[in-house]
């Protein structure tokens, strides 16, 4: 038997066959990068809470937490009515709406989960206005369902999933690969996180590791804006 796993105990009871419910892959992840701040008087950004039922878990999983959930619909019900947690009504890539969950929290988050929109345009401007003076240093970001740029799960800036041809002949410069919607997005942060082998320092975007699952990726800020 695995360890117990908190999150995915959490979802079985909040979400039960709830089609929104987070996959399992993405909580035992979730697990295991949050599992030490716990307990912790953190703060943590949702764009894109839905049903709520995500809310419900946060609050259960980080008792000490400040959290604030962002969604264009109107607060659910399911919403938690604890004073710790605040909602933003409106765009997730709107500057003024994400200064204002700066506000209300207090200071730059801990935690950013991004599932809101799944566009790229939209996705890309939230983290470009939150990854430098709204996120701690250390700070772990979260693209979630990076699936709908592919045009089975996603919309206008989706596109046919080709897999890219490995080990091509020749000696090529440019090598295939998709560049759609979010997928393309997380790409163009490969390229920030290697700044430093080039330039010796960060780009405005200081990131330290980017680790890419099935379906979502996961961006760590440096914990020291010089890089080593």
């Amino acid at each position: 038997m695995g360890e117990p796993n908190l999150l995915l105990e959490l979802a079985d009871s909040l979400y039960g066959g709830n089609p929104y419910r987070k996959p399992k892959i993405y909580l035992e992840e979730y697990n295991r990068l949050f599992e030490p701040l716990r307990l912790l008087p953190i703060r943590l950004l949702e764009l894109g809470v839905h049903q709520g039922l995500s809310m419900k878990m946060w609050e259960q999983y980080f008792p000490h937490a400040t959290i604030v959930g962002l969604d264009g619909e109107v607060k659910p019900e399911l919403f938690p009515t604890d004073s710790r947690f605040h909602f933003m009504h409106g765009a997730q890539d709107d500057p003024v709406l994400l200064d204002k969950a700066l506000a209300a929290a207090g200071g730059p988050f801990h935690i950013v989960i991004d599932d809101c929109s799944h566009l790229g345009c939209h996705t890309a401007r939230s983290f470009a206005h939150l990854f430098g003076k709204g996120l701690e240093l250390g700070g772990i970001y979260v693209i979630e369902d990076t699936c709908t740029a592919f045009t089975s799960g996603g919309g206008w800036d989706a596109a046919p999933f080709v897999p890219p041809e490995i080990g091509i002949p020749g000696m090529p410069k440019v090598f295939p690969n998709h560049q759609n919607g979010m997928i393309g997005f997380v790409k163009q942060l490969l390229d920030h996180a290697q700044a430093p082998t080039v330039t010796g320092a960060y780009t405005e975007y200081p990131i330290e590791r980017v680790t890419v699952l099935t379906n979502f990726a996961v961006v760590h800020k440096a914990k020291d804006l010089k890089a080593n």
